[in-house]
């Protein structure tokens, strides 16, 4: 296959790993509904000296850089490569800018990866019961959570600049599966099918 295109501020749905929390993440979007394709999410931030395609993602060590190039061969993966971003040039350095602030943010275990487990098994009262036990400082626009997992991650940055995004307004438990989803379903939108 060849390379898909890719840019900064481009969201990469992806196949990480046949791990059991790669599996556990992919049933979950079965679960919801979604094709079980995509368990991670990775936003890419440049182009190193290598020509590789570096980004972030969110784990469980805190966010932090990683190497998306090979996820640009896997034919599993979906991008929004080619989705219209309004303010130019001016809101993708805002946007980036945020990027490298979020290198750090902690792992959202409670948040993140409880409300989601107990979502796709259907116990979304009990889910929103947790939820002020960890919550987000989302009302104030110039804080970056405290928590974030790969794909709120990518939420939450899309949200700071007005981008669209799957499931607006719930950005701390959009998942792997609705990024994958969304790209899938517009792939931009259509003509020549980038992702």
């Amino acid at each position: 296959m060849a390379a898909l295109p890719a840019a900064p501020g481009d969201v990469l749905a992806v196949w990480s790993s046949n791990s059991t929390s790669g599996t556990l993440i992919r049933m979950g979007a079965v679960l919801r509904g979604r094709p079980g394709v995509a368990n991670h999410v990775a936003v890419v931030t440049h182009a190193d000296q290598r020509k590789r395609w570096i980004g972030i993602e969110g784990r469980p060590g805190g966010v932090g850089p990683v190497d998306c190039t090979h996820w640009l061969t896997d034919p599993r993966t979906r991008t929004n490569h080619g989705q219209p971003r309004p303010g130019g040039e001016q809101a993708l350095t805002s946007f980036l800018g945020s990027c490298a602030k979020s290198l750090g943010i902690e792992y959202d275990w409670l948040g993140g990866i409880a409300q989601n487990v107990l979502r796709s098994a259907h116990m979304e009262n009990l889910a929103e019961a947790i939820d002020p036990l960890w919550r987000w400082p989302t009302d104030k626009q110039d804080l970056l959570p405290g928590h974030v997992v790969c794909s709120s991650l990518a939420a939450m940055l899309y949200a700071r600049v007005g981008w669209a995004r799957p499931e607006p307004g719930k950005e701390r438990t959009v998942t792997p599966g609705a990024w994958w989803s969304w790209s899938n379903d517009r792939q931009w939108e259509r003509p020549g099918v980038p992702g």
